[in-house]
């Protein structure tokens, strides 16, 4: 049985993100990041303890959120634990971000394959014919 909540360390992380081929982060990036998420749930195997998925989204606190970290540990895929976790974030969307009449744009870049995934929540693929592609850098200090 996988439970939620919003806990998670430094080597946690970095191990799950591990999991699925994903460069670590330091500790510097975790403690600046993580307790400024949005929204975050963290998936643990109620038998071990063990840390086997998350999602976390950021965003301006009123018109955008942008979905980021969506894990689930490759063994524990194919299990619903993915849907869970965004059905969670719909609702915190849904309960939590925005107000009655309002309108915001949840964003995410999935990972390759993993779009019919999204898809059934309502996010659709871009480009389509009223917007562009999603784009994105990553960017190495030396």
């Amino acid at each position: 049985m996988i439970t939620f909540d919003k806990r998670i360390s430094l080597e946690e992380y970095n191990g799950l993100r591990r999991t699925v081929d994903w460069y670590e982060v330091s500790e510097r990036q975790f403690i600046t990041s993580i307790p400024k998420s949005i929204f975050i749930t963290v998936g643990r195997d109620s038998e071990t303890g063990k840390v086997v998925s998350m999602a976390r989204a950021v965003g301006d606190g009123g018109y955008h959120l942008l979905v980021v970290d969506v894990i689930v540990h490759p063994d524990y895929q194919r299990q619903g634990i993915g849907k869970q976790m965004i059905s969670q974030l719909i609702d915190f969307v849904h309960t939590g971000y925005i107000e009655k009449g309002e309108t915001t744009m949840v964003s995410l870049l999935s990972a390759k394959d993993k779009e019919p995934f999204y898809e059934k929540f309502g996010f659709f693929r871009r480009p389509n014919d009223e917007r562009g592609s999603g784009m994105s850098m990553f960017y190495t200090q030396e």
